[in-house]
């Protein structure tokens, strides 16, 4: 089921192991292991962009921002050009850029009276500062966006926009609902004949340090996993009283307390936070946790995963914006 390839060397997966791992990817395939809630939240508009459908009928997207919208993965235009150049699909599905798109255009007006129609994204604020001091990224990004557009409201746009200069909005902003992710709960194995493991024992020295050992692993063995499995060794934790995780769509931290241990790893993999599981064994103290990554899930009403930016578009922007 799993890779044991990113095991210590020393290591064995045993059938208990498979019956936690299983039992964690059980909860979290069946949704158990959601803890997420929805929220309306007022965005603030930061700029406009004026263009058009193929049709003709003009459109404004009033490009917005809301804090709990997190940032996208830190890039370079470098990292962009790459990106676009490989033939693996995955590489650019990896990247997201996370946004919420209204449920619906709304029907304005321009300043001449013609009807219009408008458009709401919201973005993560710090977001909102790259675009605006990289042409590059503002290029990428409104790419991203007219593909969602596209394929939220089947409708195509025209590569022809401007970003107006003295409106940061037309019509009135629409509320929009987001979805909150609250810190996964640990559930705790008590300590019974039927659960009870030996600590395991890892090749790297046992001294406390802040850092626990830990391991990834993925399932399925080969290829790209619909799931990750993180095992992180806590020795002199008794209870998961004294821990606090959080999972992002790249990252997991873990606080054991009073200051005892702190992990903070980067994900090879971005995972769906409100689709997780963790356990912790009191006995073996070991925590044990169970991610769905976003390979494995469609996420309904969020395009914003980049599936076939126009490459040429994209370079042709970097010519024109070095002219």
């Amino acid at each position: 089921m799993t890779s044991q390839a990113l095991l210590h060397p020393d290591d064995e997966v045993t059938k208990e192991d498979e019956d936690m791992w299983n039992s964690l990817l059980d909860q979290v395939k069946v949704g158990e292991a959601r803890k997420s809630t929805e929220i309306e939240v007022a965005p603030k508009p930061s700029f406009c962009v004026k263009t058009k459908e193929k049709e003709g009928g003009k459109v404004f997207l009033n490009i917005c921002t809301v804090d709990s919208i997190p940032e996208p993965k830190k890039k370079t235009v470098e990292d962009l050009v790459k990106m676009l150049d490989s033939e693996d699909e995955m590489i650019a599905a990896d990247y997201r850029i996370p946004m919420s798109i209204g449920e619906a255009p709304h029907a304005e007006v321009d300043k001449k009276g013609v009807g219009c129609s408008v458009h709401d994204i919201a973005i993560n604020p710090n977001y909102v500062k790259i675009l605006k001091s990289e042409p590059a990224f503002m290029n990428f990004f409104l790419q991203v966006v007219f593909e969602g557009l596209t394929a939220k409201f089947s409708i195509e746009l025209e590569w022809d926009w401007v970003i107006l200069k003295n409106r940061t909005h037309v019509g009135r902003v629409k509320p929009h609902m987001i979805r909150t992710y609250k810190k996964p709960v640990i559930q705790e194995l008590e300590k019974t004949e039927s659960n009870k493991r030996s600590a395991k024992k890892s090749s790297k020295p046992t001294q406390p340090a802040p850092k626990p050992d830990y391991i990834v692993l993925q399932e399925p063995i080969e290829g790209t996993p619909n799931y990750l499995i993180i095992e992180v060794w806590l020795p002199g934790i008794e209870s998961s009283s004294k821990l606090t995780l959080d999972v992002g769509e790249d990252r997991l931290t873990l606080h054991a307390h009073p200051a005892k241990y702190f992990l903070d790893i980067e994900l090879p993999y971005d995972v769906v936070p409100l689709e997780s599981g963790a356990q912790y064994d009191t006995e073996a103290q070991l925590l044990t946790v169970a991610l769905m990554t976003t390979c494995a899930v469609d996420l309904p009403g969020k395009p914003d995963r980049v599936l076939s930016l126009d490459r040429e578009k994209f370079l042709q922007a970097l010519r024109d914006n070095d002219k």
